[in-house]
Order: structure tokens, then sequence, then C-alpha cells
């Protein structure tokens, strides 16, 4: 199988900044998913040509894996418009580079910068392809509360882009938990969303290697060295870095070191000799595969942001090469990041922009030799065990062959075909059965007085909550403590009479009419079991709800619920026109029967507790691909 990533930013060993996406290409390689990459020819980093120019497209091959680096307007570093220019410019030649491309299976787009999603998205809906987006940062919101985007219509029109795509991205890939809870507030369903979260090539790293080569070169024999290695932009607020360097000036055996570029690396080192700062050194962005070095000679490593609320949500990349090679962490970075260094007893939390902090946290470390080799080593323990590339690529294969093998099922039925039929029974039966329903509607009414029509909201497709519509059938009674009776002391006589026969399902035809439900498919169940779901049980939600479904005609309320949610997936990997033909008649049968509509010991069906089917361990074997 192979997958197409467009990454504008993408990164190989031999460049400086992340290599994420080069190190699980690598990795899934060998399992059998081959990328092409589709890059810019710039690098993100520094704004510098890459690779000569040779045309539109230049192609490398770097350790097997399949890299298009396509022309990018260079005007990264300049203004805000001026680097919309250059994301807009890769967005155009990224597409001509991928649409070329022949023998893919999955288009998966990254962000930041958003507009490669839209191309992604784009080249996926040409081809026809599955369309999985990755969220690295929650653009628009960084930009926003980092003031490097102002402009109120920009703000419109980036809120509306990033709406789409998480609306019609076949899947999601998000890299830090906190991104979650950001995404289900856009209503992004759960079951859409795959964390995969950053972590690090454990095996670069030596946590043992004290870095005295890079320590000569630098002319820091003997020295304290407190590093930060990373972008130098906004967001990192290395300013904080030199005012805790600046408090620190008495103790001469410390030294700071800041490895990268960026934006800001001019205007800090500028304010760098305002302040007269001689323990603080300025080295050039490095190659990811000479930065475990550059670690090993670090005694103590520093992560910080500016202290904005979005950026709690971050996993930040660098903190896990910290941890990998044996270093605490000085974390001004508040959030979820701050949750994994506190867990591993690997680092010291700062409060973000405070520099008085960070420079007695680094005092400390100097003062206390055990605490940071303690620290290291427990730092380079839990990211080896929790974060391993290894771990992550395991992850990001499960989601790429479980997204091919369901594209594959279902085809222009489960698309478009289904909605037909299924407008046609609801428009029959509603005139047909209206006779019938105002005769029940009137017997309720007499027997058991208002309302008539029960109204509950249940999960539909991916989850999403609708009202659903019933005939009521039981009454409304309590304890003295003011709680619901059991149902079998609530339902009336007419009530099992028009459970045993599904009459009350009468009105659910409505909901098939607007489109909330099909006539086949999974029963929809209560909204509080969704989070009760395995991701494997989760996957009924991928199709509408049925009135009809495979768990009635099988033997409805009779079957446990592992055999019910064993039915529904399996409806959902095999549904067609024949299917959906066959469970109507044979549902049909069984509710003339009367059969199944009580579990024994129940009026109608136990709770559902949480009990587990047994998930797929791999849903990308050889002969599945």
């Amino acid at each position: 199988m192979r997958v197409l990533l467009i990454h504008q930013a993408f990164v190989s060993p031999s460049e400086p900044g992340g290599t994420r996406h080069f190190e699980l290409a690598r990795l899934l390689r060998q399992q059998g998913i081959e990328f092409t990459i589709v890059a810019s020819d710039l690098s993100y980093l520094t704004g510098k040509r890459l690779v000569p120019r040779r045309g539109l497209v230049t192609e490398q091959t770097i350790e097997g894996i399949r890299i298009l680096r396509t022309y990018t307007y260079p005007s990264l570093h300049k203004s805000f418009a001026w680097r919309v220019v250059s994301f807009i410019s890769f967005m155009a030649t990224s597409m001509l580079a991928a649409l070329r491309e022949r023998d893919t299976k999955v288009i998966m787009g990254t962000s930041p910068p958003i507009f490669q999603g839209l191309s992604a998205y784009l080249v996926a809906r040409l081809r026809r392809l599955p369309f999985v987006f990755e969220v690295r940062d929650l653009w628009p919101d960084f930009a926003v509360e980092t003031g490097v985007l102002r402009n109120s219509a920009l703000i419109w029109m980036a809120r509306r882009i990033e709406r789409f795509l998480y609306g019609h991205a076949d899947r999601i890939v998000v890299n830090s938990p906190g991104f979650i809870p950001h995404l289900r507030r856009c209503g992004v369903p759960d079951e859409k969303i795959d964390l995969v979260p950053n972590g690090v090539e454990v095996s670069m790293f030596d946590p043992d290697d004290r870095g005295d080569e890079i320590r000569r070169e630098l002319g820091l024999e003997g020295k304290f060295i407190a590093l930060y290695a990373g972008a130098h932009g906004l967001a990192n607020d290395l300013e904080t870095v030199l005012l805790a360097a600046k408090q620190l000036e008495g103790y001469p055996e410390i030294a700071f070191i800041l490895v990268g570029d960026g934006k800001e690396r001019p205007n800090l080192i500028r304010k760098a000799e305002e302040l007269s700062l001689r323990n603080v050194h300025f080295i050039p962005a490095q190659p990811k595969a000479l930065m475990p070095r550059f670690l090993a000679a670090a005694d103590v490593c520093i992560a910080i942001l500016q202290p904005i609320p979005m950026l709690t949500t971050t996993y930040p990349n660098k903190v896990f090469d910290y941890m990998a090679a044996g270093r605490p962490a000085v974390l001004a970075i508040d959030g979820v990041i701050r949750e994994v260094i506190e867990a591993a007893d690997g680092g010291t939390f700062v409060r973000p922009g405070d520099p008085k902090a960070l420079a007695e946290a680094v005092l400390r470390y100097y003062r206390d030799a055990d605490l940071h080799h303690r620290q290291g080593r427990n730092a380079y323990t839990y990211v080896a065990t929790h974060f391993s590339r290894s771990q992550q690529a395991e992850k990001l294969k499960n989601t790429f062959c479980a997204i091919v093998s369901r594209k594959k099922r279902g085809g222009f039925y489960r698309k478009f075909g289904k909605r037909i039929p299924d407008i046609v029974l609801a428009s029959v039966g509603l005139v047909l059965l209206s006779p019938v329903a105002l005769v029940i509607a009137l017997a309720i009414r007499l027997s058991m007085g208002p309302p008539v029509i029960f109204r509950q909201v249940r999960p539909g497709l991916h989850g999403t909550p609708f009202v659903m519509y019933k005939f009521r059938t039981m009454l409304d009674l309590h304890d003295q403590q003011g709680n619901l009776l059991p149902d079998e002391q609530r339902l009336t006589h007419l009530g099992r009479f028009l459970r045993r026969f599904s009459l009350d399902e009468i009105p659910e035809l409505w909901n098939v009419l607007k489109g909330d439900m099909s006539a086949v498919g999974p029963r929809p169940l209560l909204m509080e079991y969704l989070p009760l779901y395995t991701p494997e049980q989760a996957r009924r939600h991928e199709v509408r709800p049925g009135m009809a479904g495979p768990v009635i005609m099988s033997g409805r309320n009779l079957l446990d619920w592992d055999e019910k949610f064993e039915l529904d997936v399996w409806y959902v990997d095999n549904m067609s026109l024949w299917l959906d033909l066959k469970i109507l008649v044979l549902t049909a049968w069984k509710v003339l029967k009367g059969e199944g509509v009580s579990a024994p010991g129940h009026e109608t069906a136990p709770r559902f507790t949480g009990r587990n089917l047994t998930p797929n361990s791999d849903p990308c074997a050889p002969e599945k691909l």
C-alpha cells in the first residue's frame, strides 16, 4: 500500500527540524506501507533552497523514501501576506505533483500550514481516495493567540477552512491529546479521531554520552550547559531565556546554548548584545542527524513557549528528544506536556514567562548533580516505554489500513444509493401506515394521556446526536425519592403490544425521511453508551442507524451485547443493496412472529456497561492490502 503525504515543512535527517514523518515513513516501509512525500524545495525553518531546481518538481530518494520537492515561492520569512503567497504557491505545485502519482491508496495532508490540507483534500477527491488529515497545531487559533493573524476577515476564512477540513476528512490524526477537546467543540466525533502522539526515535540517542566533542568545539569544557533546541519564533518566548541568563551572570560556570533558527533569531542576538550577555551562545540550526551530539553536551534542556492558553495543548517534539537524550527538562510550558514530564519525574515545571523561575530551576540542577542525573535517567526510561516511534508507526498503520479497508466496501451505495430507497420506503410507509398510526395515537392518548410521541436524543451517523421519535409505551412513574420506576412497572399493556410487533417505531419513518436514520442499519442506542464503546464497537456509527438491522433479524434482545456489536460492525463492513433487502424481509418476519422483544429477566434488554469485543489486532494483514 502506498500513502501520499503532502507536507510543505517535511524534514529529512540531513536538514534541521522535526523528522517525525521521515521516521514514521521509514518504520512503516518495513511493514509494507510505502510513502511518497510531496514537500517544498525550501526549508521551512531557514527559507533556503534545499535542492537545486530542476523544473517544477525535483525528485529525491532517501533510505528508500521517495520525496518530490516542488517549487515554492521564496517568501516564507517576509510579512504574513508574503508567507501566504508562499503557501499558495506550494498548494498549487504540490497538487500538480500529487495528481501525477499513481498506485496510491491514501492521501494525507498535515497542518500547519493549513493550505496544504486543502491541497490534500482536493487531490483525494479528484482521485477518489481516502483523505487523512493530520493536526499538528490548532491553526488558526495558535496564530490568532500569538498575534500573527489579526485581520478579522482572514481569521473568519481560516476558521471556515479548518472546519471544512475537519468535516470532510475521512480520518483525523492528532499528535497531542490536548487537541481532542478542540476538535470535539468543532463537532468532530471521537470515532473519527486517532491519536498518534509526538514521540522520538529512541535509538538515535545515547543517554550515557556526555557530549565531550561538542563541548570542545564550542570551548565549553567544564561548563554546566542549559540548552534550548528548536525554532526561534514569536511563540517560543526565547527572550525569557535571555533574561534568565542575565540573572545567572554571577555563575560563570553556567552557559546557555540556543540551537536553531527562525524569524526572531536576529532580534534575539541583538537583545543578547544589548544585555551584554557573555553566557549565551547562539548555534545555527543543525541537521536532525547531528542533534543527538548537541543534546549529549547539555546538562539540562529548556522547553519554553509563550504563556498562552492554546499552547498548553501541545506535545512539542523537542521535549521528547530531550528525554531520549537522558536530560531533564526545565519546562516553561503548562498543559499536557507538563503531565508527561511529571509522570516521568523527568524535569521541573516553571511558570511560563517567568525568567526568575527559569533561572532558579537551572541553578537548582547546577547545584544538585544527583537530581539532574536521576531525572535524566527517569526521562529516558519513560519516553522509551511510552513514546517510541515504533509504537506510533503501529498506530498510524492501523489508521491507514482501516480506512482503506472501509473505503473499499460500500462504494456508491454506501455514499449515495442507500438514501434513495430510504426516501421511497419512508414516504410510502408514512402514507400507508397513517391510518394505523392515527388509531395507535388515539389509543395512547386515551390510555396514558399526553404526550403521544416519545422523543429521545440518540447518536446518529458518526455519533452526531439527533432526536428520535417513537410512540409512547411507558407511564412516567416515580418512587418517593423522585426516581423513575423500573421499566417493567411503567410499561403498559398497550405498550407491550406495540413493542411486540414494533408498532411503536412507526414514527421513526419520519427520522428516515429527514435523513437522521436509514431503513436498515445498527439500531440507535443511548447517548450515554458512547464513552463505553471500544474503537471497534464505535464503528457501528460509521453508517446511519436503522429501523431494521442485523440484530433484529438475528435474535433481537435474545443476543448479548457482544453478539449485537459483532453483527453491527459486520453490517458496516458488508453493507450492500441485496443485504439490506434480505434484512428487511427477515426483520419483517421476526416482527410478525413477535420474537426476541425481551431479554431473559428484562422487559427489553439489560443496560450496556462496557463489555469489550476482542479487537482486530492487525486490520492491515498482508492478505487485506
